[in-house]
């Protein structure tokens, strides 16, 4: 099937009814006229441009409600005109139905084809938010003259742009600008989770982390947060205002609890959002964490913060693991902490998290689940050196690790109580942390 969409990115309709063509807003449009399985003859491909036959297409319609008319492309607008007996098909800003012009063309009686699945990536286009190179924060986009969408401050010409290269998409979209000029924009739906089982203590640091999050964390997205807890228990938790999406799990053990973080591999919905950030309940949100999120989402690999530990000499980050498979390592590769990791998207990293997982399954058959010992972080180190994936430098700008007080006067984006080693002196230090921040901001 093949669409045409108007030079003021209308798209045109036909009433089966009435015989009535009209063009309508891609919102609102209806019954689409359908000129046919036509997309490759009538939009400019790599055989074109080896033909150098462009501007050559003369191409008679002979069914539908456009039977009878020929279709043209024309060098001056780069697009397409159709005609019947010296009159041209034109769509004016100022009425909806279709109406005929004299032999002289003018811009609106010029067209673009479109397919079912571009017509669906512009419709994806319109109704998301998206970071471009050119503007800092999130952006929306929409329809503009002349054949353009402006994504944010981005202008694009659909003339140069279709059929869209929906390799990545709809997390990735590649264009051009300026006619040839090369831009990747990239989806911004981000997902902040958590892993919350255990005890009383582990459900007040995650408290105090969401509250962190959604205040001087300036959060506002979605948050989903796997556990064993009802939704009444977790509710009770949240700021007022705050909901969240809980995914329900069963996890028998504290190996369980660690590796639930990598859940998130198995769960459907996933897909949908870009970025994704897993935080461990014992981290205090200090700066608005847009930036951070951002740059993950426009990052190819998983990230994560770095260790002061080598990977060569170091358990923590997975020296034994290393040691026991042969695998060399450079002697100044350093680790990475897992307790937060930032995925892009989980259709290019999903496998990433799922490889961690089995291999930390497959590990546990080998030294018996219960071993001592951190549970995935070395899993995940090994993980990182055997296959790639990892970037520790994004996220190393935005985490400070921690094993006691820390510094408002140092906040980057979070702090990470992962080396206090109690749980209630955990809780301690981020409610001194709460304390020492909102001084420092008074």
């Amino acid at each position: 099937m093949a669409y045409l969409l108007s030079c003021h990115g209308t798209v045109v309709c036909h009433d089966p009814a009435t015989g009535a063509l009209t063009h309508c807003a891609l919102a609102e449009a209806g019954a689409l006229l359908d000129v046919g399985d036509l997309d490759e003859r009538l939009q400019v491909g790599v055989g074109n441009f080896l033909r150098n036959d462009i501007f050559g297409l003369t191409l008679m319609l002979d069914s539908g409600p456009l039977a009878g008319w020929t279709v043209t492309r024309s060098a001056e607008v780069q697009a397409l005109f159709v005609v019947r007996d010296g009159q041209y098909m034109t769509a004016l800003a100022d009425r909806a139905d279709l109406v005929v012009a004299p032999d002289r063309p003018v811009f609106e009686s010029a067209f673009v084809a479109i397919g079912d699945g571009d017509l669906a990536v512009l419709r994806g286009l319109l109704a998301g938010l998206w970071l471009t190179e050119a503007d800092e924060a999130p952006v929306a986009a929409a329809m503009a003259p002349a054949f353009g969408v402006r994504i944010g401050g981005l202008p694009v010409d659909l003339r140069f742009n279709l059929p869209f290269d929906r390799t990545d998409w709809p997390n990735r979209l590649t264009v051009h600008t300026d006619v040839w000029r090369v831009r990747q924009i990239h989806r911004y739906r981000p997902l902040v989770y958590f892993v919350v089982f255990g005890d009383a203590r582990v459900m007040r640091q995650f408290a105090l982390s969401v509250a962190f999050l959604v205040t001087a964390g300036g959060y506002d997205g979605e948050i989903l947060v796997i556990t064993d807890k009802t939704p009444e228990g977790i509710q009770a938790l949240l700021p007022a205002g705050v909901a969240v999406t809980l995914l329900p799990a069963r996890a028998v053990d504290r190996v369980a609890y660690i590796a639930a973080r990598y859940a998130i591999a198995e769960w459907r919905g996933a897909g949908d959002y870009q970025p994704l950030l897993y935080a461990d309940a014992d981290i205090v949100f200090d700066r608005p964490i847009a930036p951070m999120l951002r740059e993950i989402a426009l990052s190819d690999r998983v990230c994560a913060a770095a260790e002061p530990y080598r990977v060569a000499d170091s358990p923590l980050v997975g020296s034994d693991l290393l040691a026991d498979d042969h695998c060399p390592v450079a002697a100044d590769r350093f680790g990475f902490n897992a307790g937060t990791l930032g995925i892009p998207n989980m259709v290019r990293h999903g496998q990433t998290m799922a490889l961690i997982a089995r291999t930390l399954r497959n590990r546990r058959e080998v030294v018996e689940r219960d071993s001592a010992g951190l549970v995935d972080q070395p899993i995940a180190n090994y993980v990182a050196v055997r296959s790639g994936g990892f970037d520790t430098t994004v996220l190393s700008r935005y985490v400070r690790l921690s094993a006691a007080a820390a510094d408002p006067a140092g906040r980057r984006g979070l702090v990470h109580f992962c080396w206090v080693p109690d749980a209630d002196a955990r809780i301690a230090a981020m409610t001194g942390y709460l304390a020492a921040l909102s001084g420092h901001r008074a």
